[in-house]
């Protein structure tokens, strides 16, 4: 390259921060074409002449000798805006934006309105494309995994004024090679006001992942410690601040079973599994066959239809109703009952499970309970056979869920020792109900306990008695 006189230059401040957009076949043809020179106010000849011959070179292909004439002519005394213009042009198609910048920087606060014009939108697409040329490189280094090189060709450009979104967006991107991940985050928090609207919101994302990431670090690193109660206050205060993805949700289960809080575990592994059944279904059985069995060697059982080779959900809740059979069969009521109850509360929502615990209360003779969870338990059944059934069950029971509100009653009047409203009770119940055994026992039980020494008989006349009593208290009122 010829000698260059840049000193008329140096005046010219030209680092600033701009967008980036891409450099199209149109950019490059508008950042070699030559200047108008109808709007030029001095008509020399002589001017006009060279201009067409340093333009034409250009376009020819031959850039340095345009820019090697326009430089003897300024060495020779010529000077003229539009020389200036298309020595920047030059410049340009030879890499040296920079240069060209300052120049068309400088045209920006020429006289000419039009030449002002062309100077800035130049300026802006030689800025640009200093901007395209930079991520390149950076993007090829990253690449290569020469995150320190690359961060270098960053820090010299934003030295000479050249940054943009997208050159952001890579320091950021090399800072988190290098592991500073802070510096990183700081750089994508900014870019969430980009006028680009995927590069904003891949800033978000690239965000919140550093930040769960940060989160599930912390409850790693604490559930390893035995901290598990820290381990949770961590992940609820994320979840309060809407950091929470899958990983944090299943390390929230993997905490929650550390505390025993089983049940709450496995209803996350449950709502995982519905977004990603292939890797969550595994543990959530483990977790529940694990359940399950802890319930049944509490009571002295070992599980003998379910295991955790148990390949899906469905056939783990056909071996826990398997598994109640067998219980009813030998008598196991109550375990049956504790082995149902931790079912439904884990997530099982088979109807035959329920019928299997109402069917234990009712052996226990425990009907009231048996009538409540009936009656609870169709409100959420669809299976319209199992409908019927409870629906039968229910008339079954009522008479003997009576006869069971009536002996509950007695207990708090015997507690308080009022005897009589307890035989009286008894008396009025045994009239509704001449037939239950039951209310005859009692009565009598409560008659020796007040020195009875023939309860038998007396419980006949009491009731005889009462009869008598409402037969002529109806007798009168007929009158």
């Amino acid at each position: 390259m010829g000698v260059r006189r840049n000193w008329w230059l140096m005046r010219f401040p030209w680092a600033r921060s701009r967008s980036s957009v891409e450099c199209t076949a149109a950019e490059r043809k508008e950042l070699s074409d030559g200047a108008t020179q109808s709007s030029t106010s001095d008509r020399d000849p002589r001017l006009m002449d060279l201009i067409r011959q340093v333009i034409a070179l250009r376009q020819s292909g031959d850039v340095q000798g345009s820019l090697d004439l326009i430089d003897r002519s300024f060495a020779e005394g010529i000077s003229s805006n539009y020389l200036l213009d298309n020595r920047a042009r030059a410049l340009s198609q030879l890499n040296c934006e920079r240069e060209a910048i300052q120049i068309w920087e400088a045209l920006s606060k020429c006289g000419d309105l039009e030449l002002q014009e062309k100077a800035k939108r130049l300026s802006k697409l030689a800025y640009q494309q200093q901007c395209r040329s930079v991520l390149q490189r950076v993007v090829q280094l990253s690449q290569l995994g020469h995150a320190n090189e690359a961060l270098s060709v960053l820090d010299v450009a934003r030295a000479e004024g050249i940054e943009n979104d997208m050159l952001l967006d890579n320091r950021a991107k090399a800072l988190s090679q290098l592991n500073r991940e802070e510096e990183a985050i700081q750089i994508w928090e900014s870019l969430f006001e980009s006028s680009d609207l995927k590069l904003k919101e891949k800033s978000k994302r690239l965000v919140y992942q550093y930040k769960c990431r940060s989160v599930l670090q912390r409850v790693v690193q604490l559930s390893q410690l035995g901290h598990a109660n820290e381990a949770l206050s961590v992940l609820d205060v994320a979840r309060a601040e809407g950091i929470e993805n899958d990983m944090l949700l299943d390390n929230r289960a993997r905490v929650l079973v550390q505390l025993n809080r089983h049940v709450e575990a496995i209803s996350i592994w449950r709502q995982l599994s519905q977004s990603d059944s292939k890797k969550y279904n595994s543990i959530l059985i483990s977790q529940l066959v694990g359940t399950l069995q802890l319930i049944c060697r509490s009571q002295g059982w070992n599980v003998q239809c379910f295991d955790k080779d148990v390949e899906t959900l469905d056939k783990l809740e056909g071996g826990v109703l398997q598994e109640c059979e067998l219980l009813c069969g030998l008598g196991y009521t109550k375990l049956l009952i504790k082995l149902v109850d931790q079912a439904l509360e884990s997530g099982f929502k088979s109807p035959w499970l329920a019928l299997a615990k109402a069917n234990a209360l009712i052996e226990l003779e425990q009907f009231v309970d048996a009538k409540n969870f009936l009656n609870h338990s169709k409100e959420s059944v669809q299976d319209q056979h199992v409908l019927v059934i409870m629906e039968d069950m229910l008339d079954a029971l009522s008479s003997d869920v009576e006869v069971e509100l009536v002996v509950r009653a007695l207990v708090p009047l015997k507690a308080k020792g009022d005897l009589d409203a307890a035989q009286n009770l008894l008396v009025q119940a045994l009239l509704q109900n001449h037939s239950c055994v039951l209310y005859e026992e009692k009565l009598q039980e409560l008659l020796v306990e007040r020195g009875e020494k023939n309860p038998e008989h007396q419980v006949f006349e009491l009731f005889l008695g009462e009869a008598e009593r409402i037969r002529d208290t109806a007798s009168v009122s007929s009158q």
